[in-house]
């Protein structure tokens, strides 16, 4: 079982969307959501420590600090989305 990481001031949730892939939610101490770091895409099969990981716009430098940490690991898997190739990665629990 995946559980949640507190990392600093934030708090790493694993959630399951509705078609059964990983949900990635960072929030902040007092529970309030500051970003959605995956992306639901029923077009793809996943192992069920993976996740589309959502590493652009306002997450570019969240999704940076947790490869770092090495909480995300990525596969050398990607999948296009709209015009976004975006990685699928583990998550280490």
């Amino acid at each position: 079982m995946i559980n949640n990481q507190i990392t600093s001031e934030r708090i790493l949730c694993i959630k399951r969307y509705d078609n059964g892939q990983l949900a990635v939610f960072i929030h902040d101490n007092s529970g309030k959501p500051i970003a959605e770091l995956s992306i639901m895409f029923n077009s793809v099969e996943l192992a069920p420590n993976e996740f589309i990981l959502k590493d652009y716009s306002e997450n570019e430098h969240l999704a940076q600090s947790y490869f770092e940490s090495k909480l995300f690991v990525p596969t050398n898997r990607f999948i296009l989305i709209g015009s976004r190739l975006c990685p699928i990665c583990q998550i280490e629990s």
